[in-house]
C-alpha cells in the first residue's frame, strides 16, 4: 500500500481529469483491508492509456469491432502514437508529444533517473516475440518478475472502467487526443505514488510494457460480453 500527499487544484483540463482517474483507481481497487498493490494500480492506469491510445490511432473503433478480444493488432499510427516515427524506438530521443515521451518527461522531473527506464526497442521485441501465447489472454507480455504481475486483468479492467472514465473526461470534450493526455497523466501520478514502494526499474518496465501491450490488443466489446453472458446461460 503507498501513501502520499494531497495534491494542489489543477487547473489544467487534462491534468484534472488524469487526478480524477487516479483517484478513482485508488479507491476502486483497495482490497478489504483498504490496500491497494503498486503493480495493480500501475497496470490498471496503464491499460487505460493502451485503450484510448486505440482510440486516438482511429483504426477501428476499440468499443465496437468484430475482431475477438484479446487478439494482439500492429498498427503503425498506434507506434507513432508510443514513440514518435521513430525505427530506433530510442525513448531519450522519443519527442514528448508521444506518450512515452511525456512519460519521460513527467516523471524525470519528480524521483525517477533516466537510467532507469526501459529500452524501448527491447519492450518493442519481447512484445512480438510473445504474440500468440495463450496464456496472454486479456494481459500485456511482461518481462518483470512473476511477483509483480498484476492480480487485476488488464483487458478486464479496461473494459470495466471505460464508462467510469468517459465519465471522468466528459469536460475533456470529444477530442480523443485529449483524453489521451489525461490518461498518461494519471500514468504518471500512479508511477509518482508509488515510487516508494515498489523497484523503479520494475515500476516502469511494467508500466511501459502494459501501455505498449493494450494499445496493440482488441479491446472488450459490450457485444462480446453479452455473447459470453449467452453462452453461460445455455444449459
Amino acid at each position: 500500500m503507498f501513501w502520499r500527499k494531497k495534491s494542489t487544484p489543477l487547473v489544467d483540463a487534462p491534468a484534472r481529469c488524469g487526478h480524477a482517474l487516479f483517484e478513482f483507481l485508488v479507491v476502486a481497487l483497495r482490497d478489504k483491508a483498504g490496500r491497494v498493490r503498486a503493480e495493480d494500480v500501475i497496470s490498471a492506469a496503464a491499460s487505460i492509456v493502451g485503450e484510448r491510445c486505440i482510440e486516438a490511432a482511429g483504426d477501428f473503433n476499440p468499443r465496437e469491432h468484430a475482431m475477438a478480444p484479446g487478439t494482439r493488432v500492429f498498427s503503425d499510427k498506434v507506434n507513432e502514437l508510443l514513440c514518435g516515427d521513430l525505427p530506433d524506438a530510442d525513448l531519450a530521443t522519443t519527442p514528448p508529444s508521444s506518450i512515452f515521451g511525456s512519460l519521460r518527461n513527467r516523471l524525470l522531473v519528480g524521483k525517477y533517473a533516466s537510467g532507469e527506464f526501459p529500452q524501448l526497442k527491447t519492450i518493442l521485441q519481447y512484445f512480438a516475440a510473445s504474440v500468440g501465447k495463450e496464456e496472454d489472454w486479456g494481459k500485456a507480455p511482461l518481462s518483470v518478475p512473476q511477483a509483480n504481475h498484476p492480480f487485476v486483468l488488464p483487458l478486464r479492467v479496461a473494459f470495466e472502467t471505460r464508462n467510469k472514465v468517459d465519465q471522468l473526461f466528459e469536460e475533456l470534450g470529444p477530442n480523443p487526443a485529449t483524453k489521451l493526455q489525461a490518461a498518461v497523466f494519471a500514468l504518471t501520478e500512479a508511477l509518482n505514488a508509488v515510487e516508494g514502494v515498489i523497484d523503479h526499474r520494475i515500476a516502469l518496465l511494467l508500466a511501459f510494457e502494459t501501455v505498449n501491450g493494450m494499445a496493440k490488443t482488441a479491446p472488450m466489446t459490450n457485444a462480446a460480453m453479452a455473447s459470453v453472458a449467452r453462452k453461460r446461460a445455455q444449459p
